[in-house]
């Protein structure tokens, strides 16, 4: 058995999605809007501090989910007028601090009621991500809402080297389904990484359940990781699993002790013979 193992998150710490998933969420809500529940897309109230906020809110890994529960939020007002639906992001953290589980779709539920199809709109979110060029090979199936290249097209590694430099044992524990881990593992030149080295939510496993890591302790066959995630949820997940040091990065852990700016700087420091090749 190793001694340690290096298990890394993928969206904000070995991808950049800065541009993508949150604009899945954004594209998705004014879609919805204009064309399912009939109003007038005249505003933009999903902003990325709406985002951030939710990302930072530990039961909401998923951004489907994320664009779920606002939508429902929106539909719930009965307005005709995006405008009509603005909301602060100071408001919009009251109502999410109001959800108490770790699952967040029987909070949305019990809150909302199915006012959106769950499903409908994760099928909306997946088109957006992957687009008319990669909705077909990844799904099987055509688009049936958008037509417009898929935003994972914006998405950029943060790394330019092997897993296998690391000479340890690597894992990932993603909130991506397997169909959007193989495009990210793609941008990283990754794809060799055995499957079951990665959890993804068709697991049935997802953040902030620790059961991830049992998992890939099974498979891999260490005693302690590194976990390198950015949102509350990624913490939330290392916590209840308790074996090791999670490594916070990115912008919801600025100023925080320990923190660093992106996985390249992680890595530094956790791993300074490497620093040649990472940097």
């Amino acid at each position: 058995m190793k001694d340690r193992a290096l298990v890394f998150d993928v969206d904000g710490v070995l991808i950049d999605t800065q541009r993508s998933f949150p604009n899945v969420v954004k594209t998705a809500i004014q879609w919805w809007s204009r064309f399912r529940l009939g109003m007038k897309v005249d505003a933009s109230p999903f902003s990325l501090r709406h985002y951030s906020i939710a990302k930072n809110h530990g039961s909401f890994n998923d951004d489907y989910d994320i664009a779920w529960t606002f939508l429902s939020l929106i539909a719930s007002l009965g307005k005709s007028r995006l405008s009509d639906c603005r909301l602060s992001s100071k408001d919009w953290g009251k109502i999410l601090n109001g959800c108490k589980v770790p699952n967040p779709v029987p909070w949305v539920y019990e809150r909302y009621g199915n006012l959106v199809p769950r499903d409908e709109l994760r099928e909306l979110c997946e088109e957006i991500y992957f687009g008319a060029d990669m909705l077909g090979p990844a799904r099987g199936r055509t688009p049936a809402s958008v037509t417009m290249r898929g935003l994972w097209n914006q998405e950029r590694p943060a790394l330019g080297i092997s897993w296998r430099r690391f000479g340890l044992p690597v894992g990932i524990y993603t909130g991506r389904s397997r169909a959007e881990l193989s495009l990210a593992l793609s941008l990283l030149g990754w794809t060799d990484l055995p499957a079951e080295a990665c959890v993804t939510i068709d697991d049935g496993i997802a953040k902030p359940s620790p059961e991830g890591f049992i998992r890939l302790e099974e498979t891999l066959g260490f005693e302690k990781v590194l976990f390198f995630g950015d949102t509350a949820s990624d913490r939330l997940a290392f916590e209840g699993y308790g074996k090791g040091r999670f490594i916070p990065i990115g912008p919801l852990f600025a100023g925080e002790k320990n923190a660093a700016k992106d996985l390249p700087e992680a890595l530094s420091r956790e791993l300074p013979e490497l620093v040649g090749v990472i940097l």
